[in-house]
Order: structure tokens, then C-alpha cells, then sequence
């Protein structure tokens, strides 16, 4: 008896995965590695902690990384949203902003975490010298950041 149990809900867990919102990933998970990151930096900065201090910015480099990708590999491709015909005869400058699709007006936000992630690169070998610049880089990568996380606050605020 348990077992079915178990299988139904298991079965239950499928089935509500798959009407999950199949971009949800592309909104959620930037604002996790956000919070993460600059949770490890700010408590890296309070406690004097080199280790949580480095942990942001790696962080950010590595979502930076998967930004880059979603990017190149067409999730925001304008072949998903727009028929090919439309395409040619450019009858995308005359829509309104609230026809783009979703997924499309969150490209700005994605072109602001590659951003952070090129601010972290220098932010991580700075603060791992302990040279003075690395506050700078710290701040610059939190900033991109953070813009990125806005943008996706007020997409979703539009939805």
C-alpha cells in the first residue's frame, strides 16, 4: 500500500512539473544567484572573511557564464517570438512593448549579468591580492548586478 502511495506521488510531482512555466528558469534563477551572492560578499565584508568575500563575485562569474549562454544559444531569439516574414518586413519596430513576448524583454537583464560577470573577473583577483581596486570591482559587478535583478523585479511586476 505505501508503495502506490509513493507512486502516486511521485506521479503528481510529474505532472505538475509539466505545467510548470518552462522559462521560469530564466527569471528565478538569476535572482537566486543574486541573493547569493551578494549575501556571501556582504557577510565576507562584515566578518573579514576572505573566503565569503571571494565566494560573490565567483559566483556572479559563473552565472555571468550562463548568461552568456542562454544568450548565444537563442533563448531570446527573436525566431522564437516573430514569424520569418515579419522578421524581414521589420513590422516589429511598429508593436507595441507590451506585445514582446516575456522572455524577449528579458534580454536586457541578461546582457547586465555577462556585464557583472566581466566585473568580477578583475573584483576577484583584486580583492584576492588585497589590492585597493578590488572595493571598486566589488561595486562595479554588484552594481551590473543588481540591474540585472531590477530589470527581471520589473518584468515580472508588467506580467
Amino acid at each position: 500500500m505505501a508503495i502506490f502511495l509513493e507512486l502516486r506521488k511521485f506521479y503528481q510531482l510529474c505532472v505538475n512539473f509539466s505545467r510548470m512555466d518552462q522559462n521560469a528558469l530564466l527569471y528565478t534563477l538569476p535572482q537566486w544567484f543574486v541573493f547569493a551572492a551578494f549575501l556571501a560578499t556582504v557577510y565576507g565584508w562584515v566578518e573579514k572573511k576572505k573566503v565569503f568575500k571571494l565566494t560573490g563575485p565567483v559566483l556572479l562569474f559563473i552565472f555571468g557564464i550562463y548568461a552568456a549562454y542562454s544568450i548565444y544559444s537563442g533563448a531570446f531569439s527573436a525566431y522564437h517570438f516573430l514569424t520569418p516574414e515579419e522578421i524581414i518586413s521589420q513590422e516589429m519596430g511598429e508593436e507595441l512593448y507590451e506585445d514582446i513576448p516575456f522572455q524577449a524583454r528579458l534580454l536586457p537583464a541578461y546582457w547586465s549579468f555577462v556585464a557583472a560577470a566581466l566585473f568580477a573577473v578583475p573584483a576577484f583577483f583584486f580583492e584576492l591580492k588585497k589590492k585597493k581596486p578590488g572595493g571598486l570591482f566589488l561595486i562595479l559587478t554588484g552594481i551590473a548586478a543588481l540591474l540585472g535583478f531590477f530589470i527581471i523585479v520589473g518584468e515580472l511586476q508588467n506580467l
